[in-house]
């Protein structure tokens, strides 16, 4: 299917369902059972199933960072005529280093959205995405873990510490491609609108399901050569509560077309899967880790060509009603070479 016609059968179905809110069914009387004012956990655990969620995190790891922003959205308590404000930072640290390629850089991403709730099982999102690359500090820090506790530092000493510089040999020849702390920061930045759709708040045997469609388009050209202005993505994500477990499995789809990182193909379809456990350790705390995959950005490139794996684990917490704050780990697992090596995440978001 062609994006053109892809993007269109999207804005089609949004328009769709927005005009259709305010005329959904009330959910099932479950739906109600924490409305009350004076709960404090009223404003996110107002379904049987839903929790606080996962992190609002992305894949960092080198290719994906590129055109960032697709998230796997999972059903959410937000009510009809509710509102939440959403600020994120990730910073991460990518270091890989082979006879084809050097990559050291920092990396921050930042992602400020907005969420309307047009009805109960109704949601729009609207997302600002941008992220750039520094030479940072993390080196330090990393090293000194790895060598507290006797673990292996790679190729790691070999190299200039704190260092901004990419270096890949293209799979079919020709010159080296070099990016440095020259390049122009930030190197991506987006908008992104997301309408996500609860199908079904489930009950206590059955899961909690939805679907949504986003569009992304560039804010700003960036290091990417891209064949249109506009991009497409989708995802499925279901939670099922245990007592004070949540469980969360989703996956998401991004379409791109054609573009190319200095000379370099990109492949045009990038897919990521995700797996959480949250443990509701109190009415406000949550503890959390979650396991993300997400497909690699080239062809013919190594480890460059196979997923990435990448893990983060911490915990969200509720201070007062309306306001959650959300700080995370960030690791690699499986495939070191095509992951962030270590990293932080952190949020805040405001609902009422």
């Amino acid at each position: 299917m062609r994006r053109t016609s892809a993007l269109a059968f999207a804005l089609a179905v949004l328009l769709a369902r927005a005009a259709q809110a305010q005329d959904f069914p009330p959910f099932p009387p479950e739906r109600e059972k924490h409305s009350d004012e004076d709960d404090q956990t009223a404003l996110w655990f107002r379904d049987p199933n839903a929790g606080y969620g996962p992190f609002h995190y992305v894949s960092l790891s080198l290719f994906p960072s590129l055109r960032s922003g697709f998230e796997t959205h999972f059903p959410d308590s937000l009510a009809a005529g509710g509102f939440e404000l959403r600020v994120n930072e990730s910073w991460v640290k990518n270091f890989s280093s082979t006879d084809r390629w050097l990559v050291d850089f920092e990396l921050l991403r930042s992602n400020i959205g907005f969420s309307w709730g047009l009805s109960d099982s109704l949601r729009l999102d609207l997302a600002i995405e941008s992220a750039g690359r520094t030479g940072g500090t993390l080196d330090a820090f990393i090293l000194g873990f790895h060598q507290s506790f006797g673990l292996a530092v790679g190729r790691r000493d070999h190299f200039a510490r704190n260092e901004n510089r990419i270096e890949i040999q293209p799979p079919g020849g020709g010159a080296r491609i070099v990016v440095d702390k020259n390049d122009p920061q930030p190197y991506e930045q987006a908008a992104l609108v997301t309408l996500q759709d609860t199908v079904s708040p489930g009950d206590e045997n059955l899961p909690e399901l939805c679907w949504s469609i986003s569009i992304r388009g560039d804010l700003a050209t960036g290091d990417l050569a891209r064949s249109g202005p506009l991009d497409l993505g989708g995802s499925l994500g279901i939670v099922k509560a245990y007592e004070n477990v949540h469980l969360y499995l989703g996956g998401n789809f991004a379409w791109f077309g054609s573009e190319e990182f200095f000379g370099l193909k990109l492949r045009p379809l990038q897919w990521s899967g995700i797996v959480a456990l949250e443990w509701n350790l109190a009415p406000e705390v949550s503890l959390i880790a979650q396991y993300q995959i997400t497909s690699g950005g080239v062809d013919r490139l190594q480890d460059f060509s196979k997923p990435s794996h990448e893990i983060v684990a911490g915990f969200k917490w509720e201070p007062r009603r309306g306001l959650l704050v959300e700080l995370g780990i960030v690791e690699n697992i499986i495939n070191f070479y095509n992951s962030p090596d270590f990293g932080i995440h952190a949020g805040l978001s405001f609902r009422w």
